[in-house]
């Protein structure tokens, strides 16, 4: 078994993340979302840009509201079946930092789960 950012155990087939220590992680935690946050009310241009290269889609596991703290607007139903277990209350209404997350491909570093999304690498120009 591999071990998990928190110490217990991943199954098998797991992504394997680096081992970062709890404070190390939680400090990239509160910074990406000061970044995120801050990315999606002031820099709508780059962000556009950023999400081109964002592939994949949701899994609606809830590891993005979980970073840093658990989102209070999580609801969590865990009899229900994989990829319906979480949904969001104000999901409508969300945040844009929410609605957009994964902006970049160092977003995927603070959750402690795999995600759907994945990133290309941007193309660059040839002279």
């Amino acid at each position: 078994m591999q071990s998990s950012l928190s110490g217990g155990s991943l199954p098998p087939g797991t992504l394997q993340r680096p081992r970062v220590g709890r404070f190390r992680l939680r400090v990239r935690q509160a910074i990406g979302k000061t970044r995120r946050f801050l990315q999606s009310k002031l820099f709508k241009a780059k962000t556009d840009q950023l999400l081109t290269l964002r592939q994949g889609e949701c899994t609606r596991c809830g590891a993005c509201c979980k970073i840093l703290f658990r989102c209070p607007f999580l609801i969590e139903k865990p009899e229900n079946a994989p990829g319906d277990i979480y949904s969001c209350s104000i999901y409508e209404n969300r945040f844009s930092q929410c609605r957009l997350y994964p902006i970049a491909s160092r977003d995927l570093l603070e959750v402690e789960e795999e995600c759907g999304y994945t990133f290309t690498e941007p193309k660059t120009r040839t002279h």
